[in-house]
């Protein structure tokens, strides 16, 4: 499981930081909450909203709950840059607060997708 977020997570900061494209980017987070543990995880996300939105080059950042199942959250986010996203993904706040915290919430490894806009 770690190995697997540890690889895609590194797969998006590599293209991040050795692209030439400097538009806007969008990424879509697929998250698997394990069900008991939903309130905490709600939790954790107001928090990581309310710490990303304030960040520059964000155009939005939403956590929405699935229709289907409560145990899965899509993160839906669009950045001025490529370089602003791999800012964020920088920051001491998601490295060291929010995945640090979220993988204990987790019942699987979640799914990416990372888009250019426009």
């Amino acid at each position: 499981k770690q190995w697997y977020q540890r690889r895609v997570r590194a797969d998006v900061v590599g293209w991040l930081s050795s692209t030439s494209y400097t538009g806007k980017v969008g990424l879509t987070v697929k998250i698997y909450v394990d069900p008991t543990k939903i309130e905490a995880f709600k939790d954790l996300v107001s928090e990581h909203l309310t710490t990303s939105l304030k960040e520059p080059g964000v155009i939005r950042f939403s956590a929405n709950r699935d229709y289907e199942r409560d145990d899965v959250f899509w993160f839906v986010e669009e950045w001025e840059s490529p370089s602003a996203l791999l800012v964020h993904l920088g920051t001491e706040w998601f490295r060291d607060g929010y995945l640090v915290r979220s993988r204990e919430l987790c019942a699987a490894p979640g799914q990416r997708a990372l888009y250019l806009m426009g």
